[in-house]
């Protein structure tokens, strides 16, 4: 468990490290190149000219201070839209506000701790405040993010196509069709995936598969993926908001609906990729890149990921961490609980 942990925080922090270079820095690709031939390290750390903080400043002080107020309240509209999609994967039983406060609580300990440790919290919380299995708060997580993914694909297909970037979201696409495949086979043969699970070492994996397994035979109908649809693309639909207004009001860029749509859907990936907490620096690089193919300066597309990010960022968790405070959790306990979680999966692999 000690390797597997190691590989994963060193490709997080290499892949985080990148991001940061790619934010902060220009890199004379060519230059790099031929001194990277030569060994030549002070011609390699010659070719990265960090950006002109000067023209960052000036992108922030331009930048309309109303706009950024309004926007930042109507992102709370997401929040809510998060919490009745809650609501209802709960059978309307954990209430909107018990919804609103696991989405905040989650968003906190994502922001602050590593490996989105922000979905296990929710699992607890509801769990305690509820009363759930922590099966059935993982299976009401699960359905949650898979919707999510299936939203972020559809929109990023959309784009893909449109800009000629068609092969940009093929692995997502694979993995979300043979997740759709799986369910089907749970579905339409209910005995072979109990005969499945049986032989499922992992008491966690089991409990969480059975669980989905019960959801799919008893309670998930047509009806219930499309209402689940219907609140998952309200909640992407009024997530959209703050960048929408951002790009096209805060910073007045002129881009299309079209334009500004495939930064906001490269922003999300960003966020929604195992990174940093809080995915400071992947959010970023991931507008800037967005921004940059429609010629926007990597100034200014630096100011404005930032803002947008942090417009998410301060609120969510200054609110997220209040509510843990209340809830008689701690970053600690569910650090360790997580450990110990997975510890159990490696002894019962062994």
């Amino acid at each position: 468990m000690i390797v597997k942990k190691t590989v994963s925080f060193v490709l997080r922090l290499v892949f985080v490290a990148a991001c940061l270079l790619y934010a902060l820095c220009d890199v004379n690709a060519e230059a790099f190149r031929l001194a990277f031939a030569q060994g030549d390290l002070p011609g390699m750390l010659a070719s990265v000219q960090v950006q002109d903080f000067d023209k960052l400043r000036q992108a922030f002080v331009q930048f309309d201070s109303t706009a950024i107020v309004v926007t930042t309240l109507l992102s709370f509209l997401g929040y809510a839209a998060m919490a009745l999609r809650m609501n209802f994967l709960s059978g309307y039983n954990c209430g909107n506000w018990v919804g609103l406060k696991s989405f905040l609580l989650s968003m906190a300990v994502n922001n602050v701790a590593p490996a989105k440790l922000g979905e296990l919290a929710k699992c607890f919380y509801l769990r305690r405040q509820c009363g759930y299995s922590l099966g059935h708060t993982i299976s009401m997580v699960f359905w949650e993010r898979f919707f999510d993914l299936n939203a972020i694909l559809a929109m990023g297909l959309v784009v893909a196509f449109h800009f000629k970037l068609k092969m940009a979201f093929f692995p997502l696409a694979i993995g979300v069709s043979a997740i759709w495949a799986c369910l089907f086979v749970v579905r339409k043969w209910p005995s072979l995936a109990e005969r499945i699970i049986a032989v499922i070492p992992i008491e966690r994996l089991r409990e969480f598969i059975i669980e989905v397994k019960l959801q799919l035979v008893h309670g998930v109908t047509l009806r219930y993926l499309i209402v689940l649809m219907f609140y998952t693309a309200l909640v992407w639909l009024l997530y959209a908001i703050p960048t929408f207004l951002t790009v096209l009001w805060v910073a007045g860029l002129k881009l299309t609906m079209g334009q500004t749509l495939a930064v906001f859907i490269l922003s999300a990936l960003g966020m929604a990729m195992p990174s940093s907490p809080g995915a400071v620096g992947v959010f970023e690089a991931a507008v800037i890149f967005g921004l940059g193919l429609f010629g926007v300066d990597k100034e200014l597309a630096l100011a404005i990921g930032f803002l947008i990010h942090m417009m998410q960022y301060i609120p969510t968790t200054v609110t997220g961490l209040i509510v843990l405070a209340r809830s008689g959790l701690s970053l600690e306990s569910i650090r360790h609980s997580g450990e110990g979680l997975d510890e159990a999966e490696e002894s019962a692999q062994a």
